[in-house]
């Protein structure tokens, strides 16, 4: 009996509410020939930290753990861990507005990837939140003209503070884990290191970055020349004022071209802007206010089913009978708009942190649990993935010589803790739920009859 332990227990909103919540973001640059050096970052508020009286001052902080593994494998290639301490005199110190910012770094081979990062509440381990992170860390080619992904910082300044965790190439590079401008912090900063400028025939290339907003509208651009330097790698660094942009998702596009080839090579990075005073000039309602210029506009209606079929595991059997009932494609992008409207936990963010934790599952499903020609988040475990995210602990029994393949998945922090057992009936790894002690799950206690041999 193979028996798993998972270290890793994902607070999101599906599973309740945690005010401990951190950003993280990563960005890849070139180290060697064979490797990329791939930094982690990540954010957290201040206020959101419990502090303990100590004497004269009061103490508190994180303690933050990142694993890296493959994707669909269990082993963690890499890990660390470490506390950041916190102490102040008075709790009127606190800015509820600051955001604390870290660092992290790893030497890999290029490849897929999982970041898993964890924080717990130094006061009270009960208080964490963590995310896992898909990376795909591209090589470097040594044959062309090259650029690393773009980081989204908050600043960027010179400096020869080499002891600095954010200090690269003379510059400190201060990254914005959350992704999130315009309110309170309207200038994006951008990063990134150009390499292999030796193959560029000619004396000069262009850079150019573009913003394109969720329609792939081009809202901001520029574009500089540069000229050719003995220097094979340089950094690309720069700004962009975003205070007169609307709130949404956005994309920047980092370019750069070697015009004497008529080639580019270009990074992008999606960012959100939250700008509550500035009104979009080409908005127009209908359906009792419902925008067109949500993400909702450009779907068909096969897309915009497909998109509830995924969400009906959360949905009420009231929202699933009127979807049924709904006709053309402007009622149902009024009805998935509304949908995740009122499952947003922070509607003083830009993002729906839940609509963007359960898709990220929903993703993570289709990964690893799809058979054949059916989607993983159609899938028994898929759906219970969905629903309750990442299983506290399991157990796998692929290959028993006497009895079917099957799973035990258990969650600890649910109802004071239940299982759900999955059955490969037919030999093709699709594994049924066959019981669970979770209320309103199947349950049957003899499920043992079910995996027994034919």
């Amino acid at each position: 009996m193979l028996k798993v332990l998972v270290a890793l227990l994902i607070a999101s909103q599906l599973l309740g509410q945690n005010p401990l919540r951190i950003n993280a973001d990563y960005a890849s640059f070139k180290y060697d020939a064979s490797r990329n050096y791939v930094e982690i970052y990540y954010s957290f508020q201040h206020k959101q930290l419990k502090l303990v009286k100590d004497g004269n001052t009061f103490k508190g902080g994180l303690v933050i753990q990142v694993l890296l593994k493959r994707p669909q494998e269990d082993s963690i290639i890499q890990g660390k861990a470490w506390k950041i301490p916190i102490e102040i005199k008075d709790t009127s110190e606190i800015d509820p507005n600051k955001n604390l910012i870290g660092a992290t770094a790893f030497l890999i081979e290029p490849g897929k990837y999982q970041f898993i990062l964890i924080a717990r509440d130094l006061n009270d381990f009960s208080r964490f939140d963590s995310l896992i992170i898909p990376a795909l860390i591209n090589p470097v080619p040594e044959n062309k003209l090259w650029l690393s992904d773009v980081e989204l910082c908050s600043n960027i300044y010179q400096s020869n503070n080499k002891e600095s965790i954010f200090y690269k190439n003379t510059f400190e590079v201060i990254p914005n884990p959350s992704l999130i401008y315009g309110l309170g912090l309207p200038v994006l900063y951008y990063y990134a290191e150009i390499y292999n400028i030796n193959t560029i025939d000619a004396d000069k290339y262009v850079v150019e970055w573009r913003i394109y907003d969720s329609f792939g509208n081009v809202v901001k651009s520029g574009k500089k020349l540069r000229m050719k330097t003995a220097a094979n790698a340089i950094v690309e660094a720069g700004t962009v004022n975003l205070s007169n942009l609307p709130s949404g998702t956005y994309r920047f596009v980092l370019t750069a071209i070697d015009t004497s080839k008529n080639k580019g090579v270009s990074s992008i990075k999606r960012f959100y802007i939250y700008n509550p005073n500035i009104t979009p000039t080409d908005t127009f309602q209908i359906a009792k206010g419902y925008d067109l210029t949500s993400e909702y506009a450009g779907m068909s209606e096969t897309e915009l089913d497909k998109e509830f079929a995924m969400a009906r595991y959360i949905a009420t059997p009231e929202e699933i009978n009127r979807y049924k009932q709904l006709k053309g494609e402007d009622a149902k992008r009024k009805f998935l708009a509304d949908f995740w409207v009122k499952r947003d936990p922070d509607k003083s963010t830009p993002i729906n942190e839940m609509k963007i934790e359960y898709f990220k599952r929903v993703e993570y499903a289709n990964q690893h649990f799809s058979v054949g020609n059916k989607e993983g988040w159609k899938t028994d475990r898929g759906r219970v993935y969905i629903m309750y995210g990442p299983p506290d602990e399991y157990e796998r029994h692929p290959s028993e010589v006497d009895s079917k393949p099957y799973e035990i998945w258990y969650y600890h922090n649910i109802e004071g803790g239940v299982e759900f057992v999955f059955v490969d009936k037919s030999g093709f790894s699709d594994y049924i739920l066959v019981h669970s002690t979770k209320r309103n799950e199947i349950r049957d206690d003899n499920w043992r009859i079910h995996i027994a041999p034919n």
